[in-house]
């Protein structure tokens, strides 16, 4: 279990990367309330391992399903996937 779970995303005007985040603490029976945190702050914490993050997806039945852990990549972007590639990829989070 991660520390705090990422729910949704707002990207730039020119969508060029994601700005800010929905950010919910993860308790050991259920989710903490709605935060939203700039991404680059996420980053920090993510780069100086202060804190673990992971997404989380809305099902139809209202329940967060978890999903993928989330990494930092060149000390500013965020990916579920470790690889190289200089974009923040959780395009599969809704946007707010």
């Amino acid at each position: 279990m991660a520390d705090f779970c990422i729910t949704a995303v707002k990207y730039s005007n020119d969508r060029k990367h994601i700005e800010w985040l929905i950010v919910k603490e993860e308790k050991p029976t259920s989710i903490g309330l709605d935060r939203v945190v700039a991404r680059a702050f996420v980053a920090d914490l993510i780069r100086l391992k202060k804190a673990t993050f992971q997404t989380r997806t809305i099902m139809q039945d209202g329940k967060y399903q978890v999903g993928a852990q989330v990494h930092v990549i060149d000390e500013v972007y965020l990916t579920t996937n470790r690889n190289s590639s200089e974009r923040d990829n959780l395009e599969n989070l809704p946007e707010f």
